[in-house]
């Protein structure tokens, strides 16, 4: 007997790249809006690693929760975590900063058409070889919600002054047949 998967759900995996090529593609605009004088973000990662600029975006797949009733299509509730650290050595300036990179972030999130989240978008990271996303299946994201925007001073092995760590999460509702 052959194996045939009951679903062709990619579940969380495309979601953090389609969120990297958006803020990519989309921050220059937000920070137009936000705070002329920030500096694009280009230190995207999916992992820990020692930073080499700031600010440095972490982005990682925390959850999936699943709809048990759900019979003709996989439904399911992933949770992502946007994690910036920004760095200055006025620390005034760095949270002021941290608010408005916040701000630049949950304008992309929020803003982006749904169907950016299921299309091929370019990209530029380590990951994709290919420079351009491999999305979700068209339709299957069925709303993105920002949750919420938390903020803390941490201290980094490499840096020598506390940084400001602000931390998004972000759902996903998605349904995948």
């Amino acid at each position: 007997m052959s194996f045939t998967p009951a679903y062709n759900a990619t579940f969380a995996k495309p979601l953090l790249n389609q969120l990297i090529a958006l803020i990519e593609r989309d921050q220059q605009a937000a920070i137009d809006l936000v705070n002329p004088s920030l500096a694009p973000i280009t230190e995207f990662h999916k992992g820990p690693g020692v930073r080499t600029a700031f600010p440095w975006l972490s982005l990682s797949a925390d959850s999936m929760k699943f709809d048990a009733l759900a019979s003709d299509a996989r439904k399911s509730l992933a949770r992502v975590t946007l994690t910036l650290d920004i760095g200055q050595f006025d620390q005034d300036i760095a949270q002021d900063n941290g608010q408005d990179y916040v701000r630049v972030l949950d304008m992309v999130i929020t803003t982006a058409p749904l169907c950016d989240y299921t299309a091929p978008l370019p990209i530029t990271h380590q990951t994709v070889p290919g420079g351009t996303t491999t999305p979700s299946a068209p339709d299957s994201v069925k709303e993105v919600f920002v949750e919420s925007h938390d903020y803390s001073l941490v201290t980094l092995n490499e840096v020598e002054i506390p940084v400001l760590r602000a931390t998004l999460q972000v759902l996903f509702y998605l349904e995948e047949t």
